[in-house]
């Protein structure tokens, strides 16, 4: 007989798991000189678990068990981060290499700050499903970009600065797009739309619109706290829109946007105004 899974009410399955991915994962290349290189020693860069402090607590453990306390946020989005350096991509796949280093390499664990007497001493998937499901993410990312902002700043690694030149004169892309596996307990997903600019690889603004039917009136929202002058905006037929465009006019700014069945107008229009009877 199965037994429900602690919080979601799915069927557990007896059967043997298949050996964790990760060990077979190849290392990703670094971005940056390692810390031998560069000459650094512990605590000369600014700390990761200090900048996730200003991220708030947003559990309300209820009727937990004293030997088995809820885990310490900080440690858990240190797991997170980490596992996804590491190339992990999944919430099962960061578990499993939680508890690798829990049977063999406790001192990652020591690092990231998981208090040594908890069994078990790392969490579930489904653990670090509700964590992310429910975090506050305007602090979470506000706190990510300023640790990564400071420690660029140390390494002296120059970055664009924010204001009129933190977009260039060329093309910034809009889309929408639902992040996987991210579902509130509203049942309802998690839309992001995104700003992202090719030539720097930066995303210079996104937020959760809700659903993919707002994204014209989240996209208009976005584009008055941005510079416009001089700048190209491309996005899907979803934001061929005439709020969109007139406010991205507005501010003398242009944008490249197809026109597809969903405004069929508009393509009637633009069909006749360019074939070859109407150029003649």
């Amino acid at each position: 007989m199965s037994a429900p899974r602690d919080g979601l009410n799915l069927p557990i399955r007896r059967t043997r798991r298949p050996r964790p991915a990760w060990q077979d994962t190849t290392p990703v290349q670094a971005l940056l000189p390692g810390a031998a290189e560069m000459g650094l020693v512990p605590g000369s860069l600014p700390s990761l678990a200090d900048a996730l402090a200003a991220v708030p607590e947003h559990r309300h453990p209820r009727g937990f068990k004293v030997h088995q306390p809820p885990y310490p946020l900080i440690p858990m989005l240190l797991l997170l981060l980490v596992g996804i350096l590491r190339g992990y991509r999944s919430y099962q796949s960061i578990a499993d290499w939680a508890r690798v280093c829990a049977r063999e390499y406790p001192e990652v664990l020591d690092t990231l700050g998981f208090p040594a007497g908890r069994r078990p001493r790392t969490p579930v998937a489904a653990t670090l499903f509700r964590l992310v499901r429910d975090l506050a993410l305007v602090p979470f990312q506000a706190a990510l970009e300023g640790w990564l902002v400071a420690t660029a700043t140390a390494l002296e690694v120059g970055l664009p600065s924010r204001g009129q030149s933190a977009a260039p004169t060329d093309q910034i892309c809009v889309d929408g797009k639902a992040v996987r596996g991210a579902a509130r307990r509203r049942r309802a997903e998690l839309h992001v739309l995104s700003f992202y600019v090719p030539a720097l690889e930066i995303v210079l603004a996104q937020v959760d619109c809700g659903a993919k039917g707002r994204e014209g009136a989240t996209a208009a929202m976005l584009l008055g706290r941005l510079p416009l002058k001089g700048r190209v905006f491309t996005a899907d037929a979803a934001l061929t829109q005439r709020d969109v465009c007139q406010t991205i006019l507005d501010g003398a700014g242009g944008y490249l946007l197809p026109a597809k069945d969903n405004q069929r107008a508009l393509l009637t229009d633009i069909q006749e105004a360019f074939s070859p009877s109407a150029l003649r």
